[in-house]
């Protein structure tokens, strides 16, 4: 009998030890921060503005001398991309890669954003994938992130909302420094290399010239003559306000239309493809509008 009861006393407390162990890996579990992948530091910080010290961010691409477009994916990238829980990209394939990796890597309860899927009400017509220069992409990416977070890790869903919150109210200096621009600068012509900057333009108000130009260019095509001719006469004939190009971008008809532009006296602002480290997402659209500014203030004196 004695040997029973002892055996029961054993039991129960292997079932203890049993029930203790499965209470701490739950609670080391909910205290891990949880893993996101964004193709671009674009999206990478605004996943850290969200998640704040909850989530460890992992920007594949965050070098500004890295075309994002011309990205290489390495064995490497892709065990980043699987031990993900969630994976944000552009879509419009700007990050087309970054698909290739998902669908190779396959993993159960992963999340995907895709910036450009949101909201299709806001993609251009001619499919410009450069969404990431409208605050209204960024603001459904953050949402949608909050409500993600929100799902894995309910324990810390008001800091979530916080973050969000904050996000939005960050976001509004932006509003203020499109709309000043558009006062003091109203209905502009401008145009570009390519259509990077296309979608803060339309915020803006102005007229984007030369759109075949750009988006042949943006998807390596080379323009037709007339169109090369009716780009250079835009510039040469002042008819244009200013000329955006690409930092990340060298190739010889880039530089040979900012040649022009120069030479014509028409300034010239270059844009980044994705946010700089150390930099914020707003922060980062707040020094661009500064630029194009600052460009069209010293072209007026």
């Amino acid at each position: 009998m004695r040997f029973h009861s002892l055996r029961h006393v054993a039991l129960a407390a292997l079932c203890l030890v049993g029930l203790a162990a499965a209470r701490s890996a739950d609670a080391a579990s909910a205290s891990a921060p949880i893993r996101i992948v964004a193709a671009e530091s674009t999206y990478g910080v605004i996943a850290q503005a969200i998640g704040g010290d909850r989530v460890v961010v992992d920007s594949l691409v965050r070098n500004p001398n890295v075309d994002p477009h011309q990205f290489e994916a390495t064995p490497q990238t892709a065990r980043r991309v699987a031990g993900a829980r969630i994976v944000l990209l552009n879509g419009l394939g700007y990050d087309q890669w970054m698909v290739k990796l998902l669908a190779a890597n396959p993993a159960a309860g992963r999340q995907v954003v895709e910036a450009a899927t949101l909201d299709p009400g806001l993609i251009s017509a001619d499919r410009n994938p450069h969404v990431f220069y409208d605050p209204r992409v960024a603001l459904r990416v953050a949402t949608r992130l909050a409500d993600l977070l929100k799902v894995d890790d309910p324990t810390h869903a008001a800091v979530y909302a916080a973050n969000l919150r904050r996000f939005v109210a960050d976001l509004a200096r932006v509003d203020a420094a499109v709309a000043q621009l558009r006062r003091q600068h109203p209905g502009l012509r401008v145009t570009a290399t390519e259509p990077v900057f296309g979608y803060m333009v339309r915020q803006l108000g102005w007229s984007n010239e030369g759109e075949a130009f750009q988006i042949n260019v943006m998807n390596d095509t080379e323009p037709s003559p007339a169109e090369v001719v009716r780009f250079e006469s835009a510039l040469r004939q002042r008819r244009v306000a200013l000329l955006i190009y690409n930092h990340q971008v060298t190739d010889p008809l880039a530089q040979r239309m900012r040649a022009i532009a120069a030479e014509s006296g028409v300034p010239t602002v270059g844009v980044d493809e994705f946010v700089p480290p150390n930099t914020g997402y707003v922060q980062w659209l707040l020094q661009t509008l500064q630029a194009v500014g600052r460009a069209l203030d010293g072209a007026a004196r």
